[in-house]
């Protein structure tokens, strides 16, 4: 093999990824975005914590991706840079809801959405999956320290809902089982399974103009990408905190929950 081949197979065998970080200007809490991994997102206590953290989650995503079928080589070299680091927000290292990074100000094109909601779909069968055999005892039993995973669930239920009525609106299939589980009327996992399948629904059938339209007080036109995003997030950071809680390795993930 040349010279000139070589380092073609070893460029190809190695991505690149783009981190988007968001921090106190003291750079504590800090959340590390991989946007071209939509959903990969890595908190840490400092900022070089969570920079440092980022190449295994993001080799952690590329796995779970392709346990689903992706075209993604999980066996890359993995190699990561800064491309933005935005210091102010509501919540700022933790989830902001006010944050737009660069690339969010281009809208999803059809492949992209349609790529994004099947990882929704897998992202929420996963979640199901770790949690299908534990029975409601031990789903309501609270740890010596954090939440029980039956709070761990009703938080990512709710915070669902108002991803989706942030990017579109209230949607009534979406709400009412979300509503059923938290007033006791409806079994969790069975709200989390249709609350999903009705958001994906809804975010399929969403038109061109209503992908960025202008919502929330700052009529702001990136809302259903963002939304899109923290609902991918949201769920993989509480999918590896139940995953951690369950395997019994001690939790590194934020302590207050992430805000909608």
């Amino acid at each position: 093999m040349s010279v000139v081949m070589r380092i073609a197979t070893v460029r190809a065998s190695m991505a690149m990824h783009a981190l988007y970080v968001e921090s106190g200007p003291q750079r504590k809490s800090t959340l590390v975005h991989v946007l071209d991994l939509l959903g990969c997102v890595v908190f840490g206590r400092t900022t070089n914590d969570a920079l440092a953290a980022a190449p295994e989650e993001i080799r952690l995503y590329l796995r779970y991706l392709a346990r689903h079928g992706e075209a993604v080589d999980p066996q890359e070299k993995i190699e990561a840079a800064v491309a933005e680091h935005i210091t102010k927000g509501d919540i700022i290292g933790r989830g902001a809801s006010d944050i737009v990074f660069a690339p969010e100000r281009v809208p999803f094109g059809a492949a992209q959405l349609a790529q994004y909601l099947r990882w929704l779909e897998w992202s929420r069968a996963d979640l199901l999956k770790l949690v299908k055999a534990i029975d409601a005892k031990t789903l309501a039993k609270k740890p010596s320290e954090g939440r029980s995973l039956r709070d761990i669930l009703l938080h990512v239920l709710e915070a669902d809902m108002g991803y989706v009525y942030a990017a579109l609106g209230p949607v009534k299939e979406v709400g009412e089982p979300a509503r059923a589980a938290l007033r006791g009327d409806l079994d969790l996992r069975v709200a989390l399974g249709e609350e999903r399948d009705a958001a994906i629904a809804r975010l399929r059938a969403a038109t061109p103009a209503e992908r960025v339209a202008a919502r929330g007080p700052r009529n702001d036109r990136t809302t259903f990408r963002r939304a899109l995003r923290r609902m991918l997030e949201h769920e993989w950071e509480h999918r590896r905190e139940i995953e951690r809680r369950l395997s019994g390795v001690p939790d590194r993930g934020p302590r207050a929950p992430t805000r909608r």
